[in-house]
């Protein structure tokens, strides 16, 4: 008999909480459904790095006649001060801040760290160009992103375009090859195809 009750009193009660997790949100610290809502994906352009009112001045060099490059290029202190301010100012290359800490999704071309003949890496830089920091002096720093990822990713070549997703932050970092404006930590990097 004190079983019957026992039995019958643990389905009341059962069927009393099942009613109210439906009508409330109790049976949520129940569920051990996997957390598949990640943040939000902003998918980005290269142009998009770039801060909407900042205009890259015009190379100084260009606008030099070689009277002014021959007393530039002196060999003094004071020309090899004035060498290193015109390059600051030209290489001067802002971030978009509001960028940090944001999931996104970017086309790019991988530039290896390393030039080893390595067919995986876990630390590469995305650029927006084929050849960038190869070939020809590096992009900006807000045109260049240092990439970081947990696991090792293939090289698909400097021919092979890609989408990097990731978490993205508005920081410099220094490597062998270029000055980065920014910095990503890779999830994944997947064959580009256009949307």
């Amino acid at each position: 008999m004190i079983t019957r009750r026992l039995f019958v009193t643990t389905a009341a009660i059962l069927a009393l909480s099942v009613s109210v997790g439906a009508q409330s949100d109790w049976r949520s610290f129940f569920s051990f459904k996997k957390n598949t809502d990640k943040t939000e994906l902003t998918e980005l352009t290269w142009d998009d790095l770039i801060p909407d009112d900042f205009v890259q001045p015009e190379n100084p060099f260009i606008s030099m006649t070689q009277e002014e490059i021959d007393k530039l290029m002196d060999g003094s202190d004071e020309s090899e001060a004035e060498i290193a301010r015109l390059q600051a100012e030209f290489n001067y290359a802002p971030v978009v801040e509001e960028l940090d800490g944001k999931r996104v999704k970017i086309p790019a071309y991988i530039t290896p760290l390393e030039f080893d003949g390595q067919t995986e890496m876990s630390e590469f830089l995305l650029v927006p160009y084929i050849g960038a920091c190869m070939h020809t002096p590096p992009p900006p720093a807000n045109q260049v992103v240092h990439a970081e990822s947990p696991k090792a990713v293939k090289n698909p070549g400097m021919y092979e375009a890609i989408w990097a997703v990731g978490t993205i932050h508005a920081e410099t970092v220094q490597t062998n090859l270029a000055e980065t404006g920014y910095r990503l930590e890779v999830e994944e990097v997947m064959p580009y195809e256009k949307n």
